[in-house]
């Protein structure tokens, strides 16, 4: 009677649970729970504190949470995207997350309905160490104080005239940072290119937005300065995204040292700064903290937005290109012969293609604000979004070659939407929260390759691999693993 009753009350579970499972709301493609556990058995499982038997349990029963701990975001949604299609629904940190790289679905998110998806999600402790939580613009889930920021301070600087600026001011730091060459050498003619790239536009950045003209800081202080924005970058990774519970005690204290440092970089810039009417960066900044519309945190955290944003992204997109050349002695040739000409179609395309093959933001990470619907699909409230351009910058139906470097492949492709059509090519998003900063990387980027390319040929050394073969972290920012060795060699002489 016992067995019997327990066989009956056995299958009546399995009858509930297939029955919620059968009439659950339509998702879209991807793992499939036969039952959704509660949040506080997640967070019980997370304050195990022996790591193994969290690991085991995690990996039992939260395997996409397990994964992407395990690994970098990129590659885990690339994981799930290559088992599932280009848009799948997986169970992140116990929230509904969709990963995409279905190019409709990514408008969807990021333009025709961008407004819900303003916010971005991360790990609250994580960007409160960073200085990210409720101020600057990158990550700021405020969303009111984001756009008074962001339209504020960031849209009105990097104007029409910014630009124009950008052109001369781009050439005078390039010239600047070329006079000590020699400080970017590891041995004689051979240098560090992705230090020297960075050392240019942090000049660049520096003159255009904070009142610091070309020349007033030193090469060993630039060189100090641009270390510490590479330091940055690597604590924003490690706590971004992943749970406290698996920040490591050393690891933790060293980025917090990073990002102090950043911080006090800041600061000194603040201090050695020519004040006058020249820069409206940093004037808004501070005519907005006089008049208390800002607090000093903000402004602070917006001027070391500018720093690295300005910096990095720039630097690692003109790397690739400048090793792309590296090993087409065709390309090469054809691109000095048309920048003689006042051309830059091979010049543009080249920067294009770089920011496709090897995108330095791999994906791009929303959160919905209020529900949505995508093809008769619901999308819950608080739904975390992971767009990811890695796969969706790689589709054979968009580009002639997607799996090389091809200049073929972006020739009809702009850099930002200029119509009411999808853009299957996204290197700086688009809709209410693309790079704001997306006109000016192309200028000072156009003008340092240019600059470069003319004066001097580049080829691999020490052991630096070719753009196919070179090794790189894909994370939040996607780098090289490994320096970027360059014999560098004046032309003409």
């Amino acid at each position: 009677m016992f067995i019997t009753g327990l066989l009956v009350l056995v299958l009546t579970i399995i009858i509930c649970i297939l029955i919620r499972y059968s009439s659950k709301t339509k998702t879209f493609p991807g793992p499939k729970h036969i039952i959704s556990l509660p949040n506080y058995f997640f967070n019980t499982i997370l304050k195990i504190s022996n790591e193994k038997l969290r690991k085991v349990f995690l990996n039992i029963f939260f395997p996409e949470s397990a994964r992407f701990v395990e690994l970098t975001v990129p590659l885990a949604a690339q994981y799930y995207t290559s088992k599932y299609g280009d848009i799948t629904q997986i169970n992140l940190f116990n929230q509904p997350t969709i990963i995409i790289s279905n190019a409709d679905f990514a408008d969807h998110i990021l333009r025709r309905n961008g407004k819900n998806y303003t916010l971005r999600f991360g790990n609250e402790l994580g960007l409160q160490y960073l200085g990210m939580e409720n101020k600057g613009i990158i990550w700021n889930r405020n969303v009111q104080r984001w756009k008074y920021q962001r339209l504020n301070f960031f849209q009105k600087a990097l104007n029409s005239k910014i630009l124009d600026d950008a052109k001369y001011i781009s050439t005078d730091a390039v010239d600047y940072i070329l006079k000590f060459l020699d400080k970017f050498q590891i041995q004689s003619n051979i240098i560090d290119t992705m230090d020297l790239l960075r050392a240019m536009t942090f000049t660049i950045t520096c003159h255009l937005f904070l009142d610091l003209p070309v020349g007033t800081i030193s090469i060993e202080k630039t060189k100090y300065y641009v270390n510490s924005i590479v330091q940055y970058f690597k604590a924003w990774e490690y706590f971004l995204l992943k749970p406290t519970e698996f920040y490591k005690e050393n690891l933790t204290i060293k980025h917090k040292q990073s990002i102090q440092k950043l911080n006090e970089v800041v600061e000194e810039l603040i201090s050695i700064r020519e004040q006058n009417n020249n820069c409206l960066f940093i004037n808004s900044l501070f005519n907005a903290l006089q008049n208390n519309q800002i607090t000093k945190e903000e402004m602070n955290q917006c001027i070391l937005e500018m720093l690295i944003a300005g910096t990095d992204t720039s630097s690692v997109t003109m790397f690739y290109f400048l090793l792309a050349l590296c090993d087409r002695n065709e390309l090469e040739e054809n691109l000095i012969n048309e920048l003689k000409q006042n051309s830059y179609t091979i010049l543009t395309n080249g920067l294009k293609e770089s920011m496709r093959y090897k995108p330095v933001g791999p994906v791009i990470m929303r959160c919905a604000i209020k529900n949505d619907i995508y093809n008769n699909i619901p999308i819950q409230q608080g739904t975390n979004i992971i767009i990811n351009l890695v796969d969706m910058h790689r589709k054979n139906e968009d580009f002639i070659s997607p799996n090389e470097f091809n200049l073929n492949n972006v020739q009809d492709k702009d850099l930002s939407n200029t119509n009411n059509e999808k853009n299957p090519f996204l290197p700086f998003g688009i809709g209410p929260k693309e790079c704001v900063g997306r006109w000016l990387a192309k200028v000072e980027m156009e003008i340092i390759i240019e600059k470069l390319i003319l004066n001097y040929s580049f080829k691999r050394a020490n052991g630096t691999k070719t753009l196919e073969e070179l090794q790189t972290r894909w994370d939040i920012a996607q780098q090289p693993t490994h320096p970027g060795y360059m014999f560098i060699k004046k032309r003409f002489e």
